[in-house]
This record gives C-alpha cells, sequence and structure tokens, in this order.
C-alpha cells in the first residue's frame, strides 16, 4: 500500500485531505477522502451521484488511515520547509 499523491483541504472542516493511493501493484483508487470525525478517523472512497465505488473491511481501512496520516504529515512538514 502506497499514497501516491495527497492533497490537503483547507482548515475549519472535517475533511482533512484527498488522496490517491495504489493499494495492490494492480489496483489504485483515487480521490479517497481522509475524514476527522468524533469517533476518530475515517476514509471514504470516490462516489457517483448515487453510490460509494468501494468499501472497506475495518482493518484495511485503519491501514489506509495511518498511511494517509503519515503522508499528510509529510506533506505539511514539506510545505514549512519550503516557507
Amino acid at each position: 500500500m502506497h499514497i501516491i499523491a495527497i492533497r490537503p483541504e483547507p482548515t475549519g472542516g472535517n475533511t482533512l485531505a484527498r488522496f490517491d493511493i495504489q493499494l495492490t501493484p494492480d489496483i489504485r483508487m483515487f480521490g479517497m477522502k481522509l475524514v476527522k470525525t468524533p469517533r476518530g478517523h475515517r476514509v471514504y472512497p470516490p462516489n457517483t451521484s448515487m453510490n460509494n465505488v468501494a468499501t472497506f473491511a475495518p482493518a484495511f481501512a485503519e491501514s489506509m488511515i495511518r498511511a494517509a496520516l503519515a503522508a499528510l504529515a509529510g506533506e505539511n512538514r514539506d510545505r514549512s520547509n519550503a516557507a
């Protein structure tokens, strides 16, 4: 599992970032959303106007959350170093 790209969202909302992830050598997902909720962090797949395009088992979702948070921390560190 590898975060291909992460895009922080503006502060003030529940959505922390949107990201693209390579789940396996054969599967990539684009437009994932990392959200902070009262019950902890959650990841959401992109959706069509009517349905989610994927679901994830809780343990697998947790591994995506950890990867996205680590990538987001690195992205924020890179931005602060550029200032």
